[in-house]
């Protein structure tokens, strides 16, 4: 769970209604929900069964520098005889490639569903990789659902279902060790990381005054909590925490950074008195060397294992 999901997660249970992007931000959380399933199933199927000759390192989720931007790459596996970056769909559906117009949409249910051509995405992908490591790349679209059906077929890359991934693979092995994994890996991960989450934000108008405040009851997760002798209580469901803020201030260090305004504070977690403020704050996010600024100490693992609740 990348710290991009974390933020879409945030973004979509704390949007208000009412705000013009709920329903895009909604979407598109719920497509990024089915990549991460397809690349997790794809990147679990490989480390089980995958068969090659020596080790092989696969990385996900990586961002290689391209032209004037970068291109995020799903799983890239590097071995001491080939480069393959794989391009996961986790989708249902009839396929059509056209490989005249360089097109791609798909039909669901009868209906005509044009979408981003994943050759394309993959071609971008493959070329950026070769051009960042030096070396030759090959790619393949991987079919993680088995409600997927290529009618068309791509001209330049393979589609094969995840079932067949492995023995695809395989079959790229020749024996020859050509590169050295352990250095073209290093290069990989000396890449600095890519924050795409302010022009996210931006592009989608999310401020903190359009987010539900408050400490949202983690049972009815639209509810707040209200703070009455000594904990978080639920009047829906009577659900009772001592720690339950923890959480309101993760979400906040995720969207808008680990430095907390003591006036945000009264707002961000619906508390008006001052001492029950400072108990609140006093261990998770202690004073700073500026007047009336906080700091949040960051622990991404509480979100992670929340979202995971939430969305399992």
């Amino acid at each position: 769970m990348n710290e991009f999901l974390l933020v879409q997660m945030i973004s979509a249970e704390k949007l208000l209604a009412s705000h013009e992007s709920k329903q895009m931000v909604v979407s598109e959380l719920k497509n990024s929900l089915a990549g991460v399933s397809g690349e997790q199933r794809t990147a679990a199927l490989l480390k089980r069964e995958l068969d090659l000759p020596r080790e092989f390192a696969l990385l996900s989720d990586i961002h290689i520098p391209y032209k004037d931007g970068s291109v995020q790459i799903d799983l890239l596996l590097v071995h001491g005889d080939f480069i393959c970056v794989l391009e996961v769909k986790n989708m249902i559906g009839e396929f059509y490639f056209d490989s005249v117009n360089f097109q791609f949409h798909r039909i669901v249910d009868g209906r005509r569903e044009g979408m981003r051509n994943p050759e394309a995405q993959l071609h971008r992908a493959v070329k950026a990789v070769s051009g960042f490591l030096g070396v030759p790349a090959h790619g393949v679209i991987v079919l993680a659902s088995r409600s997927g059906k290529v009618v068309d077929a791509p001209k330049h890359y393979p589609v094969v279902s995840l079932d067949y991934l492995p023995f695809h693979l395989e079959q790229l092995a020749h024996g020859a060790e050509l590169f050295n994994v352990a250095t073209l890996t290093a290069k990989l991960h000396g890449l600095p990381m890519r924050n795409t989450k302010r022009q996210w934000l931006e592009r989608q108008k999310i401020t903190l005054d359009s987010l539900r405040l408050g400490v949202t009851c983690p049972t009815c997760r639209n509810c707040p909590l209200v703070w009455q002798n000594r904990k978080w209580h639920c009047a829906r469901c009577n659900f009772n925490s001592r720690d339950a803020h923890e959480v309101t201030l993760q979400e906040y260090a995720v969207l808008f950074g680990n430095k907390l305004d003591t006036q945000i504070a009264y707002k961000l977690l619906g508390v008006e008195d001052k001492y029950v403020l400072y108990r609140l704050l006093v261990k998770s996010a202690p004073k700073s060397n500026v007047r009336g600024k906080r700091q949040i100490i960051e622990n991404r693992d509480l979100l992670r294992a929340y979202f995971a609740r939430v969305y399992r």
